[in-house]
């Protein structure tokens, strides 16, 4: 018993170079690319990117209303209506997304200079 141990010892560690030189690998001429992987969601996280992503839309909307309303009180010189919507603008809150949330369903651009030109 002890002398097949020993024999299976050596045969492990000894008759290979590698881990990968004891088996035979055919070579693929088809190298996996990242197109070939399937995101599979569970429906939690999916649920909890959908309510992130309409948390962020809704903040986007309150931005575009409060931006619309400095500009008028700026216009009107309405000081007091100016500080009161400007102190509401930094109030909200803003996320930093990640880029692949970008490509969501649901997502929703943020007010860029070409926006505020255009108001």
């Amino acid at each position: 018993m002890r002398y097949i141990i020993l024999a299976g010892i050596l045969l492990l560690t000894g008759g290979c170079r590698s881990i990968t030189s004891c088996f035979i690998i055919a070579e693929s001429t088809n190298q996996p690319v990242i197109e070939d992987t399937k995101l599979i969601r569970t429906d939690e996280y999916q649920a909890e990117i959908d309510s992130l992503l309409a948390a962020d839309a809704e903040n986007k909307k309150w931005e575009r209303i409060y931006i619309n309303e400095i500009r008028a009180a700026q216009k009107n010189d309405d000081l007091g209506a100016y500080q009161f919507f400007l102190a509401e603008y930094i109030k909200i809150p803003r996320y930093i997304l990640p880029a692949w949330m970008h490509k969501e369903p649901g997502y929703v651009p943020g007010i860029t200079i070409k926006d505020l030109e255009n108001m």
